[in-house]
């Protein structure tokens, strides 16, 4: 089995209502680069706009490309990448699904981020995350259209559609937990677009909750009453994420990767912000404490991958190995549903690269 490690590296404390533009918390990646040089485990980082036009980027993260130890790959936060558009990118309002905007906005700003990372990295990005795991349909003709060849924004057996305007992401909740290409017109179905989604190892940890279709049925329907969280934190009936949350002790992280091995999936994809590496820059560890603790959940489920013989590999690594297993295309036959939206020429980008 393979490792794909996917860091959302972004700036800081992307949860509040008006998301900070510094990006601190890239100067704690180095200590997570080293921990995964150690096992020989090759992350991904999967950059935001912001943190591709500061001095960090090429201070920090693009030797680890140049040195083969890394990946570097593309995550589009709408609010923090231009050209900024006065609805959709208005303070105060919360952050857009890159899947609401419509699709020349979203595309333009696809080739604003694209380019800007080609610049400075000075290769041509081909992994991909939507921010907020905003992934649609329409999306997979301009990722190809710019050279990406895999994405990993879908998030199995998870819906995230809430109510209220704004508020309205993807359901992903039947779409497969194993690789896949991505189907034209559905993302979370396999089909013939050439562009290959890696979904986040999410499953049924629980082999009940596997077998009954009705026990899923009803957690889908009461997952947030008092009486699903109580049985989760005992059954762990809830599916579960290969994420090193707070609570996700590394006996839960290794029944994630049991479960994963007996649906034979050939990879195991783990995910969490660079903004988790550093105190005080995401809720989930506010504290140094809360560092050092990721950090031990860490390098014991990584003891316990390396004794298992999991292999690290990057993103578009896999993706590569999976497309010769296919005899995938990327030609132009590729762009046959190319919507009149991408008859655009992208402009020249107003920010300074290297500011």
């Amino acid at each position: 089995m393979k490792l794909i490690i996917t860091l959302d590296t972004e700036g800081d404390n992307q949860w509040s209502r008006q998301p900070s533009r510094s990006v601190e918390n890239i100067r704690s990646i180095p200590r997570f680069q080293q921990l995964c040089d150690r096992f020989d485990f090759k992350p991904t980082y999967l950059c935001t706009y912001d943190v591709a036009a500061a001095d960090v980027f090429e201070e920090i993260l693009v030797p680890y490309q140049q040195d083969g130890v890394a990946e570097i790959g593309a995550h589009l936060h709408p609010w923090a990448t231009p050209p900024y558009e006065p609805f959709w990118d208005a303070s105060g309002v919360g952050q857009a699904y890159p899947s609401e905007l419509p699709l020349g906005v979203f595309a333009r700003k696809l080739a604003h981020l694209t380019d800007l990372l080609r610049t400075r990295a000075g290769v041509q990005p081909r992994s991909y995350r939507a921010g907020r795991w905003g992934l649609s349909a329409a999306h997979i003709p301009p990722l190809l259209h710019f050279g990406y060849i895999v994405d990993c924004s879908v998030t199995p057996l998870v819906d995230w559609q809430d109510t209220g305007a704004r508020e309205r992401g993807p359901d992903f909740s039947r779409a497969p937990v194993g690789p896949y290409f991505m189907a034209w017109g559905d993302p979370s179905r396999a089909g013939a677009s050439g562009l290959l989604e890696v979904p986040v190892t999410i499953v049924h940890s629980n082999s009940l909750m596997r077998r009954s279709v009705a026990l899923r049925a009803w957690h889908r329907r009461h997952r947030k009453s008092v009486a699903a969280r109580l049985l989760n934190r005992l059954f762990w009936i809830a599916p579960q994420w290969f994420r090193p949350f707070s609570d996700m002790g590394v006996d839960r992280l290794t029944a994630v990767y049991r479960t994963a091995r007996r649906l034979e999936l050939p990879v195991l994809q783990m995910m969490f912000h660079s903004s988790e590496l550093m105190p005080g820059a995401s809720p989930h560890n506010p504290t140094v404490e809360g560092v050092e603790r990721l950090y031990e959940r860490l390098e014991r489920i990584f003891v316990y991958l390396k004794a298992q013989r999991v292999e690290g590999v990057t993103l578009s690594a896999f993706a590569e190995t999976m497309r010769r297993g296919a005899a995938i295309g990327h030609g132009p036959q590729s762009m046959e549903l190319s919507p009149r939206e991408l008859t655009w020429a992208p402009e020249p980008d107003p920010v300074n690269h290297h500011a």
